[in-house]
């Protein structure tokens, strides 16, 4: 099982930060795990909410707002890290060239992403094709250490599409079937993903439909050593250094 890092090492410091990622590869991550938003101005950058009202140390001083209202230069002027070590909105592009400077070290070949698409949004499917001139421009469009991870049917459909190479996971939620016959016969979703409360009360849907298992978010040990014995292929955790010690007590 292969331990992805939720927005980064996320339970310890500021989600989506470059510092987060710096963490996860440091705790020895397998993976890491972003979600992606597109700005005014048509810049990708890594956010997990539509807006700013959570994420920004500003609040008191007027730092909200609507991600897709703004431009990437008024998101820099927020912080989203902490008040002794402020950072600033992470750009798709700068975590892309991190992880390939991962992938480039010793003994790191074999790091991942895992890239989830927010949907509905008032983009559309700007979104897809700005993410894919993003890994066309790293010479990732083709690589297999890339994954589109979403809950949105039509953005893996549309992916498939526009670069049937990269591999794409769809996200259930709780009320969803596996896989609608349409989607399949589509061939548009690679794997699956579902939360490990659903996977607690379905463990029989693993590993059932696809090449692998994607579950999200085990912090707790008897999660994460649950989820190892069952056969999950890729464990998203806001604490890799602590599920990765975890899963590898399971052997």
């Amino acid at each position: 099982m292969e331990i992805v890092a939720h927005r980064g090492a996320s339970g310890e410091v500021p989600e989506h930060t470059i510092r987060a990622y710096e963490l996860a590869a440091k705790r020895g991550a397998d993976g890491f795990e972003c979600d992606i938003r597109l700005t005014r101005d048509g810049e990708l950058v890594c956010l997990h909410d539509r807006t700013m009202d959570r994420v920004s140390v500003d609040k008191v001083s007027g730092g909200s707002g609507v991600v897709s209202e703004m431009t990437l230069a008024q998101l820099k002027e927020l912080n989203v890290g902490s008040i002794e070590e402020p950072a600033r909105v992470l750009r798709l592009r700068t975590l892309l060239t991190f992880f390939q400077d991962e992938r480039h070290s010793a003994g790191r070949g074999g790091v991942q992403i895992f890239i989830e698409t927010k949907h509905p949004n008032r983009y559309g499917p700007k979104v897809e094709y700005a993410l894919l001139q993003e890994l066309s421009a790293m010479h990732l469009d083709q690589s297999a250490a890339v994954h589109l991870i979403s809950f949105s049917p039509q953005s893996l459909v549309r992916f498939r599409m526009i670069n049937p190479a990269t591999h794409r996971i769809l996200l259930r939620r709780e009320y969803q079937r596996m896989l609608n016959p349409g989607l399949e016969k589509l061939g548009a979703v690679n794997a699956h993903g579902l939360s490990v409360a659903r996977g607690r009360v379905r463990p029989d849907i693993i590993g059932r439909y696809g090449d692998g298992t994607y579950m999200w978010t085990a912090d707790k040990e008897d999660e994460v050593k649950w989820a190892a014995r069952r056969g999950v292929t890729w464990l998203a955790t806001n604490f890799p250094g602590r599920a990765r010690k975890w899963r590898d007590e399971v052997g």
